[in-house]
């Protein structure tokens, strides 16, 4: 077959459309990767992630998709439609709701797989939030944050978190403390105390 012909033209365009499906695959599995470890330990603190931290937790991900489409589309190898379906796909990501969910046991952003606080070895401020630094042998996690007020009770929740765990205990608080009490004091006033695998 001669370059350019129409049959050729197809397998140029099919293998386009596979490359871009493949770079939005990869970006939704970010929030969502499927995993057999289930949350362990009693709820601390289930909430969402705010749209400016969401923005910046997808922001590679989404320049990379978009560029790759109209990139495809420049070197005429896909539909005009491209650039359009992979900024649907990062509209959709930076709009789906995400939550942290902490437990006495560990950590779950979204659907990723949980992660205990015994596989971190502390908490690290990072470009666009923080860093939970795994020991030996386990990987870091990003936390993003919105650069508000409260990220910085937020880090040290999870720096409490993590030296309680290697403690061998974690005491469910309230978060945020209330007005003028310390998370230390609300801990102290709760009979509900679990031991970290």
């Amino acid at each position: 077959m001669s370059p350019g012909t129409p049959g050729e033209l197809a397998w140029i365009t099919m293998i386009s459309l596979i490359v871009i499906a493949i770079f939005i695959v990869l970006s939704w599995l970010r929030v969502g990767r499927p995993s057999r470890q289930s949350m362990s330990g009693s709820v601390v603190l289930d909430t969402g992630i705010p749209l400016l931290a969401r923005i910046r937790m997808h922001f590679v991900a989404c320049t990379v998709v978009l560029a790759a489409a109209v990139l495809l589309v420049a070197f005429g190898d896909l539909p005009w439609w491209g650039p359009f379906v992979a900024l649907s796909s990062n509209v959709g990501l930076v709009a789906l709701p995400i939550r942290y969910r902490l437990t006495t046991d560990g950590i779950r952003v979204g659907w990723t797989p949980f992660r205990r606080w015994t596989e971190f070895a502390g908490v690290a401020r990072a470009p666009g939030g923080a860093r939970l630094q795994g020991v030996a042998g386990s990987r870091d996690k990003r936390v993003w944050l919105s650069a508000s007020r409260g990220d910085d009770e937020f880090l040290q929740f999870l720096r409490r978190m993590i030296r309680n765990a290697y403690q061998g205990r974690n005491v469910l608080v309230d978060f945020p403390p209330k007005s003028g009490e310390s998370p230390g004091k609300a801990a102290a006033s709760t009979d509900i105390t679990s031991t970290a695998m």
